[in-house]
């Protein structure tokens, strides 16, 4: 048997097209958060979802780590970084469940702690990532 060669950059598969959306939208948030909106921001304007500095550099950050699996790594590689994206959210998810303001790095509590609807979000960050990377893996066996 022998080993497929990994795809081209253009050929747009679940795992790429899914690690490159959520890098776009965590690094728009990322963005967003320093700017004034209803959407993200300090919990002074009211924001859905509230974030300081810290934390928007936080999105900033997993964003490009997103956009970086989409485009750099392929194959075997792009599945599993994906796969190491949706534990790193499930791990955020946990330490934010024990403490809402990451132990005083996102901000003073109460004001910036994050809210229920926040780890709706690391949740279905973290189990979508999983589920992509395991189904783009299978298709890798598969072929």
């Amino acid at each position: 048997m022998t080993a497929r060669p990994p795809a081209a950059l253009g050929e747009l598969g679940l795992a790429r097209g899914y690690a490159a959306l959520l890098g776009v939208i965590l690094v728009v948030f990322g963005v967003a958060g320093f700017f004034d909106n209803p959407i993200v921001g300090d919990p002074d304007a009211s924001p859905l979802f509230v974030t300081g500095t810290v934390h928007d550099m936080i999105h900033l950050a997993s964003g490009f780590l997103g956009l970086y699996i989409a485009v750099a790594l392929v194959g075997r590689a792009q599945a599993d970084a994906l796969m190491g994206f949706g534990v790193l959210y499930l791990v955020i998810l946990v330490l934010t469940i024990l403490s809402p303001n990451l132990f005083g790095i996102l901000g003073p509590s109460p004001g910036y702690n994050v809210s229920g609807l926040d780890h709706v979000l690391h949740v279905a960050i973290g189990l979508v990532s999983i589920a992509v990377g395991v189904s783009a893996r299978r298709q890798l066996i598969a072929a």
